[in-house]
């Protein structure tokens, strides 16, 4: 797995979204770097990381970041996962513990991206298995052109977007392969940890973009009652990345949480 490093310090490791890579951190690599050791992985099936022989799933990434962790010997890590990057952080935490971690900041997401009868704080829209199964074979049949149609998802609703930063997202984007994008989604959308949010003993930092397109804002404030002792924060004009469109603010309150006493 390419990873990408800078500074020196207790560790920061960056987990990115689906069809992302380690790059989409490049502002928290620069306010970060200077007093930590930030690590941003390409995870599996994304850019400069190949994928892997076996099934690509959000398990198999998950063991590529243990044996990142455990290779490199890192002890009190902060996990940030954003999107797909806080899937790969519960799927870790659940199978290899949380020996390694000091905190881990979940990044506009939920436990579960389909809804169904019981759940209704997956992906905006009442997304179900139905709909997540018509997005795969979608993303099979034409990855550039689905790939164009998400890409304003991916912002505030409310538009105001750098149209230089919207333009290269989309391209580092659609450069991801089609297969390995698909396998990532079903994957996704087969993984519930819900059951695991009562269980998380380390501290716990819920960041959300207040205008997301793809999860309200309920999904954060349940994510807040569930972790025990979880802090959470919301970002104004900011939408599913808001470390990339309020990267100030979101550097504060990243800040704010892995500085704590």
């Amino acid at each position: 797995m390419h990873v990408a490093e800078t500074g020196s310090g207790r560790p920061l490791i960056f987990l990115h979204g689906w069809s992302c890579h380690g790059g989409f951190f490049a502002p928290q690599a620069t306010a970060f770097g200077q007093d930590h050791h930030v690590l941003l992985p390409d995870l599996p099936g994304h850019r400069h990381s190949p994928c892997p022989t076996g099934a690509l799933s959000i398990p198999a990434l998950a063991d590529a970041l243990h044996d990142l962790i455990v290779g490199r010997g890192l002890r009190d890590a902060t996990l940030v996962g954003w999107s797909m990057g806080a899937l790969v952080a519960f799927d870790y935490v659940a199978r290899h513990g949380t020996g390694a971690l000091a905190g881990l900041v979940i990044e506009d997401m939920t436990p579960r991206i389909v809804n169904d009868g019981d759940w209704s704080l997956g992906i905006r829209g009442g997304f179900d298995t139905a709909q997540s199964m018509a997005a795969v074979l979608a993303m099979q049949a034409d990855w550039p052109a689905y790939a164009r149609g998400f890409l304003p998802r991916l912002f505030a609703r409310a538009g105001g977007t750098d149209p230089a930063l919207s333009a290269w997202a989309g391209t580092e984007i659609a450069s991801t392969a089609a297969g390995a994008m698909a396998a990532l989604w079903a994957s996704m959308a087969e993984r519930d940890y819900r059951w695991l949010m009562p269980k998380l003993d380390l501290p716990v930092l819920v960041l959300h973009g207040e205008d997301s397109q793809l999860y309200d804002p309920a999904v954060s404030r349940w994510l807040e009652q569930m972790i025990p002792g979880a802090r959470r924060h919301g970002i104004a004009g900011a939408g599913h990345a808001p470390h990339l469109e309020r990267p100030l603010d979101y550097n504060a309150a990243l800040g704010a949480f892995i500085r704590r006493p």
